[in-house]
């Protein structure tokens, strides 16, 4: 037997990066049995079929226990979620972006911010540096046709399993061919919509040097109803660390008094464009909440 890390799957059939090289192999029957699917990301331990006539087949035995999973991509142990923002070409949209925040906030993963296609518009750039550095994340400038990015991004993939997340044409699929030295579709804008088009299709792990990276699908909105509206603010890292300062203990930090958060908006410590979505998720959640019950 040997132990590997699922990076593809295909067709009943799964990619497994091993010490013995990639392989392909199948899972076997009783998985289907108890209604437990292997997932890329996942660690198994693998069998051969060394049988006269069979050609070597290999056989998912075990899965080890998952440190995670998420529903979409369906990919299992994420160390990190690397978020995309271009600065242009397609614009970035700052509701999309905080509600992917949310939902990976919910879901416990760390999330870098990755600013790309810099050189469009600098001052863009700067400015959406400065809207998330005082939400708490970590943010980069990046223009990833240089050869010299590739050196600023591995630091910070050595030893992680990363997920890239972002709209299409973000730059996940050119960081993604950057960090691997293997030259990956890329996807296009289109001229009509402004928006991009998908080129990621599947679910695939890439390898690199001491580190794996997931190029995953570009979507427009993920769905955080499972969260409650007054617990909304646990996941806005900058509104977090003052939640139990403000006046009322129930404070919703929309028309309260005496509110720590509001305060610290009209100090600029909080970003205007952060606050009117936290206000905008709050509401609809809320709206949510009382159609579950109507």
């Amino acid at each position: 037997m040997t132990r590997g890390k699922i990076i593809r799957s295909l067709g009943g059939f799964y990619t497994i990066d091993s010490d013995l090289g990639c392989l392909e192999a199948r899972a076997k029957g009783n998985f289907r049995h108890f209604g437990y699917k292997p997932l890329v990301g996942d660690w198994v331990t693998i069998s051969f079929d060394h049988r006269e006539g069979v050609d070597n087949l290999a056989y998912i035995e075990s899965i080890e226990e998952r440190k995670n999973t998420l529903i979409r991509p369906p990919v299992a142990n994420i160390d990190q979620v690397l978020l995309c923002l271009p600065v242009e070409n397609p614009k970035y949209n700052l509701p999309l972006i905080d509600n992917l925040l949310v939902h990976y906030a919910l879901e416990g993963l760390p999330v870098l911010i990755l600013i790309t296609k810099v050189d469009l518009n600098p001052q863009e750039a700067e400015k959406l540096k400065e809207i998330y550095t005082k939400a708490h994340y970590p943010c980069y400038l990046m223009n990833l046709t240089e050869e010299s990015s590739k050196k600023d991004l591995i630091p910070l993939l050595k030893g992680k399993t990363t997920a890239l997340a972002g709209v299409s044409g973000a730059g996940k699929s050119t960081l993604t061919s950057l960090c691997i030295n293997k030259k990956l579709e890329t996807g296009r804008v289109s001229e009509k919509t402004k928006r991009g088009k998908h080129t990621t299709r599947h679910v695939e792990l890439y390898p690199g040097q001491d580190f794996y990276l997931l190029d995953t699908p570009g979507f427009s909105r993920l769905d955080i109803e499972a969260i409650q509206a007054e617990d909304l603010a646990l996941y806005f890292p900058e509104m977090k660390e003052d939640l139990g300062h403000c006046k009322f203990l129930d404070c919703n930090h929309i028309n309260e008094p005496g509110c720590a958060i509001k305060d610290k908006l009209a100090q600029g410590k909080i970003a205007q464009s952060r606050y009117e979505n936290y206000c905008n998720l709050f509401k609809e959640l809320k709206e949510k909440e009382k159609n579950k019950w109507r």
